[in-house]
């Protein structure tokens, strides 16, 4: 909650520092006005001598003890545990049996009792449920049905039973259809928060889908494009190295003539899985389009990024696809590290002719981009070092 310094000096030791549970607190705290005037009431019918100063206390008592150990169980965080974390109904359940014993005693002041009750159902309103709005206002027309008959019984005289009946027909009806009433908005809240939800859900699914590729829950083109131009502007500006490598993976249509498209999606699936897993969180991979792939290494040079994508290579050549014995996949892929002022379609097409030297070299295999400032280093490795850089598919 949002207060100013010295309210919130004061607040945070009566309400938590847990914000959720800061507010199921002052919920608690706000039905203390119904007890003050319920005990303003109570301690006035004394004044009048129409109400015995033991019975007030007792009452008095009653109603503090209740409103602790309410208040106790939900500031402790041991009401977390409720489905209910502010135990409303039972909490309402007792205030209004504390009004009603008032109202068995305050006398000509009964009236203002049933206001109080109203109260009540008003306020369980923004947190009941309907089934439990329909028990709290049929509990209090029959805590009302009781004491009107107790009375009656105890003193026909002062309060005959056509008072009795007359109060209980207006008093029971204004209840019952205050809880009707209650019940209604208690549905519409709890409509619309179900359809909140199912908003929320809807937002982040469209949210899903248009950043994220539905198979391999990798990122889209589109996304992936923006993430690069964004990442080239930082190269303008502080001159951080970026590399981008373009993956394909290496006989995918015979894959799925062989295998069927279950085998092709699943070998998509596995190497989004492992580049997720051997790559850096920094770095970003997308599905660049059918058994493309598109990865942007950010602050890495070319001969860093072969690197990575060399372990990458060597783990999807020995990675097994579960339900499909037999089958094994590679890729080839071509890396290009980019250079200060250039466009997104430069950069991607030198590695996409890096790539296409890699496939012409026999695929399984990694090669960088020329014109690169490593591309040189890489390209004069010796003889020996020729495993590394992949096999013939």
């Amino acid at each position: 909650m949002n207060l100013p310094p010295w309210l919130n000096a004061i607040a945070r030791p009566l309400l938590g520092p847990d914000p959720q549970r800061a507010r199921h607190v002052l919920f608690v705290l706000a039905s203390t006005q119904l007890y003050v005037v319920n005990l303003g009431i109570i301690w006035h019918s004394v004044q009048l001598g129409l109400l015995q100063p033991q019975i007030a206390r007792d009452l008095t008592w009653g109603s503090l003890l209740t409103l602790l150990t309410v208040f106790v169980l939900v500031r402790s965080g041991w009401s977390q545990r409720l489905s209910d974390p502010v135990v409303t109904l039972p909490h309402a359940l007792v205030s209004i049996a504390l009004c009603f014993m008032a109202y068995l005693q305050v006398g000509e002041h009964r009236a203002s009792v049933l206001i109080l009750v109203a109260e009540a159902i008003v306020m369980c309103m923004f947190r009941l449920r309907p089934t439990q709005m329909v028990v709290l206002g049929m509990s209090s027309v029959g805590m009302l049905l009781l004491c009107v008959l107790g009375l009656t019984w105890a003193d026909p005289v002062r309060y005959p039973a056509s008072t009795g009946l007359m109060h209980f027909v207006i008093g029971g009806s204004t209840l019952l259809i205050l809880s009707l009433v209650a019940k209604w908005v208690t549905d519409i809240r709890v409509r619309i928060g179900l359809q909140a939800r199912e908003l929320s859900q809807a937002l982040n699914t469209l949210q899903h889908m248009a950043t994220q590729d539905s198979l391999t829950g990798l990122l889209n083109r589109r996304i992936m494009v923006d993430l690069v131009e964004t990442e080239l502007k930082l190269i303008e500006r502080h001159g951080h190295p970026m590399t981008v490598a373009l993956v394909d993976l290496d006989h995918f249509k015979s894959i799925n003539d062989r295998f069927g498209h279950q085998a092709g999606d699943a070998v998509l699936i596995g190497f989004a899985g492992l580049a997720q897993t051997q790559l850096r969180q920094v770095d970003k991979v997308a599905r660049w389009g059918g058994e493309e792939f598109l990865i942007m290494l950010p602050q890495v040079k070319a001969s860093e990024a072969f690197t990575a994508l060399e372990r990458l290579r060597l783990s999807m050549g020995s990675q097994t696809f579960t339900g499909h014995p037999g089958l094994n996949a590679t890729f080839s892929v071509g890396l290009a590290q980019a250079r200060p002022g250039e466009s997104l379609e430069h950069l991607i097409e030198r590695a996409d002719q890096a790539l296409y030297h890699a496939k012409h070299a026999g695929r399984n295999r990694s090669h960088v981009a020329e014109h690169s400032p490593e591309a040189d280093a890489v390209a004069d490795q010796p003889a020996s070092m020729a495993p590394l850089t992949g096999g013939h598919a």
